[in-house]
């Protein structure tokens, strides 16, 4: 297989890979220096010599595929190792290549502003979605991928939904708050973050209950938005909610478990 073409290939249909290439043999070892494999979350492609060490090998591809980083990482092939019993030792240097996440922020009000510099380099593509102009063009805003000045009435059946998709609803009405959290709830996405008090948030959940949500589909909801880091101002609380962002990425097992629920 062509592995060049492969990874041009996956990467113009916005696949996110992680190429991993043998750079250090030592002693006896399944492949030498230049041996390449491709690895998706789904699927690999090339060989970095089979057996044991190809299998932990993937398992490490994809576990830095969703953090998102490329490092190196030695493996013992000796019988010491618990690999496999080849006598060397081989480092395979993973390079991870993924399309930034996509993010929906509705609302460009103050958290917003604080929050928006900071989405690049967590490796958010940002819709930035508020029907007031003079907010959106704000240069806190510059960052931003994409702008929609619409109601977010409007707005949400523009929006592509899918497992990969985060979104934050951080708008300046309850009423806006609510029609976004409703037509979300049966909808497939990876996070949905929603600024509000507890009181708040027990009336929704008492209408969307009303209206046949259940509460598997409402424990979906993070609110309120962020981690407990005791935040005040609009920069600490849009710094938690990158933090539960980054857990959800970086540790997404003790997320689900209820880690990422310290809330604000």
């Amino acid at each position: 297989m062509d592995l060049d073409r492969k990874i041009s290939e996956l990467k113009a249909a916005r696949v996110p890979l992680c190429v991993a290439t043998v750079v250090r043999a030592e002693g006896s070892s399944p492949r030498g220096v230049g041996a390449k494999m491709v690895v998706t979350r789904e699927e690999s492609f090339g060989t970095v010599g089979g057996g044991g060490v190809e299998h932990e090998a993937i398992d490490d591809a994809r576990e830095l595929l969703r953090l998102r980083r490329s490092e190196t990482r030695r493996y013992d092939l000796s019988a010491e190792g618990g690999i496999q019993s080849c006598g060397g030792a081989v480092e395979i240097f993973f390079e991870c290549a993924a399309p930034r996440m996509p993010l929906v922020v509705f609302g460009a009000g103050h958290i917003a502003e604080a929050l928006a510099p900071m989405l690049p380099g967590l490796g958010f593509e940002t819709t930035l979605v508020d029907e007031r102009a003079g907010r959106v063009a704000l240069p806190a805003f510059g960052s931003v991928d994409m702008k929609i000045t619409k109601l977010p009435g409007e707005a949400l059946r523009e929006i592509e939904f899918s497992d990969e998709l985060s979104i934050l609803c951080l708008t300046h009405a309850h009423v806006h708050d609510e029609e976004i959290v409703e037509y979300c709830l049966d909808k497939p996405f990876r996070y949905l973050g929603l600024i509000s008090s507890r009181k708040k948030w027990a009336l929704f959940r008492e209408r969307y209950g009303a209206k046949g949500f259940t509460e598997e589909q409402l424990s979906r909801v993070s609110t309120p938005v962020g981690l407990d880091i005791g935040a005040d101002t609009p920069l600490e609380i849009a710094i938690a909610i990158a933090a539960e962002m980054i857990l959800l990425r970086a540790r997404p097992k003790d997320y689900a478990a209820g880690f990422g629920r310290f809330k604000r």
